[in-house]
């Protein structure tokens, strides 16, 4: 049993921890408010498109290292927040948290500024969301921003199939990508809305009751219900008894002052000027993540949102902190994957690399792996880091190997040439071959290149080899006697989904698991339904198809990924460029006609070897010549 000394003793640590937090807190909120702010104005004023950017989403990423939906939430409360300089001023000097300024922010006016002032500094977000939905101008739910809502619960869905169909399963998410359906939850619902109309148009009628999938999703829902009920009246009874924890005040920063003086100071502002702005209040940003993650692990871990009386961690995050549940987790899971590895936490800790390179990095890399992945993510942009991440992703993932090194670029060459495979419609032959662009795998020269390093890569390039000489129409082909001698093992597959996602996989499978053929796993059946649908969007059949098939139907810019492309001279032809393929490249229809021949991106070379310049002419703000970033 403790005694009275060791609980006031295990108090005030917590007290100490909290206070720190909620500094860190305080500080984010208002470096994220003034960074939304400076993004705004780069908006605004147009000046991403003066330095060589096809969008806003694109330029933020790559410069201030944030996902479209952490940036879109910033610039979406700074916008709400330009009329309401009393409540800009309390988020910025820390006075409010920041999900209680975003909540008001939606139904305050002007007019009635002062009133939600009065209600923010007095009641807990709980109570707030209960007036906010109470106001005639309240938003609709799907208006609510995401960084501060509670996201619903999602799971993890494993799967366990042949390496034959893990490879089936890349090639169907890379046509959904070409069709526009972008990430694992979307791609999910792809999959099983389309299988249940094929199972639903092929079975006789009663074989799949799709009533019973809704009740069961139904009663998943009320027990969601029931348990979000449990837990308000938990927080409620909590707020009853919870003293005030008033953070040590400190005189506002320069960080909180510029931000309490809203977008307008920013009017004006070069677009150099803006873009070392962003560029700085990103280094900052890193550092501060680092801390704010690291400070969440720990008291997490010391249970301290329980000792200070909070009914969950997610109130205490909420109403303390200003955070959501799925802010909160994600934090504290990267604060986690950072105690593994000490050069990518000193990197992001000196702002060597911003937060999104950190993120990708923690996916991938190893204690034995980390140094080679820190020194790629400084030399790529954060496009072509992602694009490696994932390639070295499925490399372990197909090979069973956790220690992948970075790729060299022939390995995501040929890597790629999956992705060229679907594009191109030749995924759906009898025998689709691969290009010799794969031949490298028998080379001793790219194994010495690699040594004592290629096993992951070697593994599932070879098993790329095999499938791509196989293709869908193969796949399909292969009868369950054959499977046996043919498949190269097994694969687990392990996909982040929203609950409801989930329930409907396991309801469907469970309901055709007796019809399907034998020998074909649900994940296969899924997988063909979406290619027997979709497979005539397929081909390049155009005027320099086979162009836009080599470069995948993407953007060759090193920064932007839309699939709009059009054929590029390198050299133009005023200039006396032919219609070599090595002159030839793929680029969106922005930066190619407002970009390249508005003057605000230089690329010249060869189509394997494009030296990029973004911005304007002798001040480029991102040169990159192949995929290695150099200093601009």
């Amino acid at each position: 049993m403790w005694g009275i000394p060791a609980i006031v003793t295990t108090i005030r640590r917590e007290d100490h921890r909290d206070q720190n937090l909620a500094a860190l807190a305080r500080s984010h909120a208002a470096l994220r408010l003034h960074l939304g702010q400076v993004l705004e104005a780069m908006s605004e004023q147009q000046h991403c498109f003066t330095l060589g950017f096809s969008s806003l989403t694109t330029y933020a990423l790559e410069r201030s290292e944030r996902s479209a939906r952490w940036v879109e939430a910033a610039r979406c409360l700074a916008r709400r927040l330009e009329s309401l300089p009393s409540l800009r001023r309390a988020l910025a000097q820390g006075e409010l948290p920041w999900s209680a300024v975003e909540l008001v922010a939606r139904v305050a006016t002007p007019e009635t500024e002062q009133h939600w002032l009065t209600a923010a500094s007095t009641h807990t977000v709980r109570q707030l969301r209960t007036l906010v939905r109470a106001e005639p101008r309240s938003p609709t739910p799907a208006a609510t921003a995401p960084d501060t809502a509670d996201d619903e619960d999602s799971c993890t869905l494993s799967v366990t199939v042949n390496r034959e169909d893990a490879w089936l399963f890349e090639a169907t998410q890379k046509l959904l990508e070409q069709l526009g359906t972008k990430g694992p939850a979307a791609q999910l619902e792809a999959l099983l809305a389309e299988g249940q109309e094929s199972l639903l148009a092929a079975l006789p009628p009663g074989s799949i009751d799709p009533d019973a999938l809704e009740l069961s999703d139904a009663a998943q829902q009320r027990w969601r219900e029931q348990l979000r009920r449990w837990q308000d009246a938990a927080e409620e009874r909590c707020e009853a008894i919870l003293r005030e924890a008033e953070a040590e005040a400190e005189g506002p920063s320069a960080i909180a002052s510029a931000a309490a003086a809203g977008c307008s100071t920013l009017s004006g502002t070069t677009a150099s000027a803006l873009d070392q702005q962003v560029r700085g209040l990103a280094q900052l940003l890193a550092r501060q993540e680092l801390d704010l993650s690291r400070a969440l692990l720990a008291f997490h871990r010391a249970d301290g949102w329980r000792r200070l009386g909070y009914a969950t961690e997610s109130q205490y995050a909420r109403e303390r902190l200003g955070l959501s549940r799925s802010s909160l987790l994600a934090r504290r899971a990267l604060a986690l994957r950072l105690e593994a590895l000490p050069n990518i936490t000193a990197a992001l800790g000196s702002a060597q690399i911003g937060v999104e390179a950190a993120l990708q990095l923690v996916r991938i890399a190893t204690p034995r792996t980390e140094r080679g992945w820190l020194e790629r993510a400084e030399r790529r942009t954060i496009k072509h880091l992602r694009e490696e991440v994932n390639a070295a992703l499925t490399a372990v993932r197909l090979s069973g190997e956790l220690d992948c090194p970075p790729p060299h670029d022939t390995e995501i060459e040929a890597y790629t040439e999956l992705e060229r495979t679907v594009v191109s419609g030749r995924a759906c032959e009898g025998r689709p071959g691969s290009a010799a662009r794969l031949s490298f795998l028998a080379s001793d020269a790219a194994v010495e290149r690699r040594a004592g390093h290629t096993v992951a890569w070697r593994t599932m390039l070879a098993s790329l080899h095999a499938w791509l000489e196989m293709g869908v129409l193969g796949t399909v082909q292969m009868s369950a006697a054959s499977r046996a001698s043919k498949s190269a093992g097994r694969v687990e597959l392990r996909l982040r989904v929203p609950r409801h996602v989930f329930h409907w996989w396991r309801g469907l499978q469970a309901q055709a698991r007796r019809w399907l053929p034998r020998g074909v796993s649900w994940l296969k059946f899924l997988c063909l339904s979406i290619w027997r649908a979709w497979n005539h969007v397929l081909g390049v059949d155009v005027a320099y198809g086979a162009i836009y098939e080599r470069d995948a139907c993407r953007c060759k810019s090193p920064v932007c990924s839309r699939r709009d492309v059009t054929p590029h001279h390198l050299r133009f032809r005023s200039q006396g460029g032919g219609e070599e393929p090595e002159n030839l490249a793929s680029v969106c229809t922005w930066c190619h006609l407002f970009g390249i021949h508005g003057g605000r991106i230089r690329a010249q070379g060869t189509a394997e070897n494009i030296h990029w310049e973004l911005g304007p002419l002798g001040q480029p703000c991102v040169v990159v010549h192949g995929r290695e970033r150099q200093a601009a």
